[in-house]
């Protein structure tokens, strides 16, 4: 038969299962973490460490934190870029608007009261660098005490604090309220003035009469004693004299929170503890977190034996991965914090939190129990049904808890791309100030090694001093090398320098090339994006079971139709999970034209009934977020909110119907008949339109051939007299010309005449023979030429 443990053996069981977990101490995981902190943080130690040479080079390549600095913007965009990361879905009918109230409820948990934005970055950004990230989820029963102080209080106003049950009163001062009195002050004066009208409008006739006693001297007249308005202020003078006066107060109260609440923590890696064969948290053996607490922390966390604590592990303190990454701010990090801290409230006590399966009450069945131990004293004891831890890592390793982290994936080509370029700044360093010989006593060494521009160095002859030969480096082979440990650094982590939008070589491809780098390298990080987003999936069904568990009473939130009345113990955990996270549809342009077209294309079939309003209201808040609106509504009314339609009016009465519709059909016949009168007239007055606008037409046609026929008329008479006019003009010439020849032709032969007598007569006639037939061919030429 098992038998039950023993407080003392619970003990020494959690330190053993914490002993022999992963992640504790200086272990070979924490080694590799604490590598990728420097790796990450650019530090020139480990492995990066220059030679013990001085003048070497130093230099660091800062890949692993470029890598992840350009992932998280776009992982942080996905999850947190609108107002809801999660989104329950109902699992009957009749809980649409529960699962819809859920959804708000706990996505307002989660980013108003847990800085959900933070906790996201730090969750993912540990994954990136430290393999997994962790993050807490419990409800915390912690009470919180805050002094608050209260000025100037009315009655109203007070009683309205004192009725808050988390407030206590530690002092109260009450004295006058100096504007009531100012007031009360100007009240009696009005008062008094209006007396003193009434006592000057009042008659004359009450003058003393001679040999009567005078009065008392506040007395007044009989006939003023009379008055009712004077006996009607004064009686509310000795009111207003007679109250109270207003009070004010000043109170100092402590206000303490009880009740509970959602708290989501970060876990730092090394606080993680989880037994080495564990291949998920909620199935591991152990589980453990090792955290510093206050000791007022605890106690408001209700633990009793926190002042009896001693022998704490202090080990923790100093712990190689915490140190290294506190001390990038904190020289002192070693420090412990009881030696600047003498307030014992606040001394810090580093306790574990375990979560151990184990047979405590030896019925021979193992139950989870969460034990917290602090040095000696066991804390707490409880069974409990879940572990609050979740984890998320980008490149899970199949059957083992602890995956590969974007660093891991991009430390060794840093390391690579460091050696290049130390020994690249080396050659540089050592060409710009070399290495020379010196012949001994011949050369003044401090000439020699002081190096400033245009300094003289001293010789007794020459040749004592020279410039060593030395290799020269080739830069662009360097260059080149850098290039290919680039291209092999995107490869190990999908990461490239097109999808961080940096590489001017880019531009010089084609846009189809670039989208289908770009989208591969997408593909890589969408696939780092679902390994997250089930740890979000696990981390919000959690906190739905423990608000369905533990809150017990309603509350009023402001969610997106107003304030709410949430009471989560109409839940009851019945709610599957989905994350709402934009994944496998490409980049963020891609997106949106992908959600232009389904916008187009819903509009389209919108008249055949295969899309609705609420499907269109979908697709337009989506479309909206991915344009940078985190809040849809602003554009876009939900139709699920629209106020329902008026209810149909009932059926009418049959007779009646079948009357209204006699009375409608001989209405449509009149109708007809009037409406065919109308077309007919119209018609015939069509007719007669055309008819008159046909013969306007033929009319206008025909005086616009008469018109060209008279043109053309007068366009040939004006030619033909053109042409006679020419005719005649080369007449005259023609005659001209003939005139003016015969008369050369006669002075020619009168010439011939008289030289023929001093001629012989063969040569008179041969003459004649040419000169008649020159006639006769300048004739017949001009004849041609006129014709």
């Amino acid at each position: 038969m098992a038998k039950a443990l023993s407080q003392d053996e619970l003990k020494a069981l959690v330190q053993t299962e914490m002993r022999q977990s992963l992640g504790y101490s200086s272990s070979r995981l924490s080694q590799a973490r604490q590598k990728a902190e420097y790796y990450y943080l650019g530090l020139a130690v480990g492995d990066l460490s220059p030679p013990e040479v001085d003048g070497r080079s130093s230099v660091v390549s800062t890949d692993v934190r470029d890598t992840i600095e350009s992932m998280l913007p776009q992982l942080m965009l996905t999850f947190c870029g609108g107002d809801s990361i999660v989104e329950f879905e109902p699992q009957n009918p009749d809980d649409e608007a529960r699962a819809k109230a859920a959804t708000e409820y706990i996505n307002y948990l989660f980013f108003k009261k847990n800085n959900g934005h933070k906790i996201a970055y730090v969750w993912m950004k540990d994954a990136l660098l430290q393999k997994n990230g962790i993050v807490k989820v419990w409800w915390d029963t912690r009470f919180e005490e805050a002094k608050e102080e209260y000025k100037g209080l009315n009655q109203i106003e007070l009683a309205q604090i004192l009725d808050d049950p988390e407030i206590e009163v530690i002092a109260q001062q009450a004295y006058p309220d100096e504007d009531d009195a100012k007031q009360r002050q100007q009240a009696i004066e009005q008062v008094n003035q209006q007396i003193s009208q009434q006592i000057q409008q009042a008659p004359q006739a009450n003058v003393q009469q001679p040999g009567q006693p005078p009065g008392p001297p506040n007395m007044l007249p009989v006939n003023q004693q009379v008055n009712p308005v004077v006996q009607q202020l004064q009686a509310q003078l000795q009111q207003i004299q007679s109250q109270p006066p207003e009070l004010l107060y000043d109170i100092t109260c402590k206000r303490v929170k009880t009740g509970g609440k959602i708290q989501i923590d970060n876990v730092s890696p090394e606080e993680f503890l989880i037994a080495r064969n564990a291949k998920d948290i909620q199935t591991a053996r152990f589980v453990g977190h090792r955290v510093q607490r206050t000791v007022s922390e605890l106690k408001s966390m209700g633990y009793k034996n926190v002042d009896n604590i001693s022998g704490e592990d202090q080990g923790q303190a100093l712990n190689l991965e915490r140190i290294q990454r506190l001390s990038w701010n904190d020289e002192n990090a070693y420090l412990s914090d009881e030696v600047t801290n003498a307030d014992d409230s606040q001394r810090k006590i580093w306790i574990t939190e375990a979560y151990v399966r184990c047979d405590f009450d030896g019925d021979g069945i193992s139950e989870l129990r969460k034990v917290t131990v602090a040095g000696n004293e066991l804390l707490d004891n409880e069974e409990v049904d879940f572990i609050p831890f979740v984890d998320i890592t980008p490149v899970p390793l199949p059957h083992t808890f602890f995956g590969l982290s974007i660093a891991d994936l991009a430390m060794e080509s840093q390391k690579t791309k460091t050696s290049i370029l130390r020994s690249q700044l080396d050659n540089l360093y050592l060409n710009v100030n070399g290495r020379y010989y010196a012949v001994e006593g011949q050369v003044n060494l401090d000439d020699l090694l002081t190096s400033r521009p245009g300094g003289v160095v001293r010789i007794k002859q020459p040749g004592a001093v020279g410039r060593l030969d030395q290799a020269q480096g080739n830069t662009g082979e360097s260059m080149g090398l850098l290039d290919y440990i680039q291209q092999d650094l995107e490869n190990k982590t999908g990461w490239t320098r097109y999808s961080q939008g940096n590489d001017s070589d880019g531009l010089n491809q084609t846009a189809q090339g670039m989208n289908i780098i770009t989208n591969k390298a997408d593909m890589r990080l969408d696939l780092i994006s679902r390994n997250f987003a089930e740890g979000f999936t696990e981390l919000f069904k959690l906190v739905l079971k423990l608000i369905c568990q533990h809150q017990d009473k309603k509350t009023q939130v402001r969610l997106s139709n107003g304030w709410v009345d949430i009471d989560p113990r109409e839940w009851r955990n019945q709610f599957d999970v989905s994350i709402n996270v934009g994944i496998g549809l490409g980049n963020k342009d891609q997106k949106v034209n992908y959600l232009m077209a389904l916008l187009a294309q819903q509009e389209k079939v919108f008249p055949l009934g295969i899309a609705n309003p609420q499907g269109i209201y979908q697709s337009s808040s989506e479309l909206a977020r991915l344009l940078g609106f985190k809040n849809g509504d602003k554009f876009f009314s939900d139709p699920a909110k629209n106020p329902p339609a008026p209810p149909s009016p009932p059926p009418p009465d049959p007779v009646q119907m079948q009357m209204q519709a006699e009375q409608q059909k001989t209405q449509m016949q009149v109708q007809a008949s009037k409406e065919k009168h109308m077309m007919d007239m119209q018609m015939r007055e069509r007719e007669l339109q055309q008819e008159a606008m046909l013969r306007e037409r033929e009319l206008q046609l025909e005086a616009q051939k008469q018109l060209a026929q008279s043109q053309n008329d007068m366009q040939e008479r004006q030619h033909k007299a053109q042409l006679d006019a020419q005719l005649a003009q080369q007449r005259m010439e023609f005659d001209r010309w003939k005139a003016q020849l015969e008369a050369e032709t006669r002075m020619m032969v009168a010439r011939i005449a008289a030289e023929a007598k001093m001629q012989p007569q063969a040569q008179l006639d041969a003459c004649m023979d040419g000169l008649t037939a020159g006639m006769t061919d300048g004739l017949t030429g001009a004849n041609d030429e006129h014709i």
